[in-house]
């Protein structure tokens, strides 16, 4: 009794193989060859388990993104260029006061930085009678509404101490809670390799108390 061969078995399996093959294998199978069938069992396992590996792919726009933001200079690199890198395109502080107000006090600061189609949007928060302050965030797609990386590491410092991490949700979001710190960076990505760093401003604009 003539056995095909696993590679055979492999076209059987995927449903690829020439139909004169295909017949004579259904008949061999029929005749009770308990080795092909065997390895006709195994050969449609795998076939799909294949079947599946594109379920596993990420979006493509998040692979995008991961790429923009690990090809940013080293660490050594990035204290010199962080304006370069990534600029401040937006400050809600920049934003003139209403008519007849001459210093508008806020508990919120908006602040948005961009590198070609990716953006670090965050907002800065104090509450009021307390010594806490919150930052969230989003790591997103400008060409994407709504769309952001997922899993990407996100460090806040405090100086050179590190005060709070975490990582990006599957909208790219990411949030911290922590007591008042001046001299606040933020870092996005792996400080093993590369990563984004910015700089993030005060709470309180110039020439005001702190709430």
């Amino acid at each position: 009794m003539r056995h095909f061969t696993i590679e055979e078995w492999a076209d059987f399996a995927r449903n690829v193989a020439l139909p004169g093959d295909a017949g004579k294998m259904q008949e061999h199978l029929g005749e009770g060859c308990g080795t092909c069938a065997q390895t006709l069992a195994i050969m449609k396992t795998v076939a799909t388990l294949g079947a599946r590996e594109a379920s596993y792919e990420p979006p493509a726009n998040a692979v995008r993104m991961s790429k923009l933001l690990m090809t940013t200079p080293r660490p050594e690199a990035v204290k010199t260029r962080v304006s370069e890198i990534w600029p401040l395109v937006f400050d809600s502080f920049m934003q003139p006061a209403m008519a007849g107000v001459r210093v508008a006090l806020t508990t919120s600061r908006q602040l948005l930085y961009r590198q070609g189609d990716c953006c670090i949007d965050i907002r800065l928060e104090q509450a009021l009678g307390t010594n806490d302050m919150s930052l969230i965030g989003q790591v997103l797609d400008s060409g994407e509404l709504g769309s952001g990386p997922n899993a990407i590491p996100v460090e806040l410092l405090s100086g050179e101490k590190k005060i709070a991490g975490t990582a990006t949700n599957s909208f790219g979001e990411f949030q911290f809670l922590f007591p008042v710190a001046s001299d606040l960076q933020l870092r996005v990505g792996s400080p093993s390799e590369t990563y984004v760093c910015i700089n993030i401003p005060r709470l309180v604009p110039p020439g005001t108390e702190a709430l």
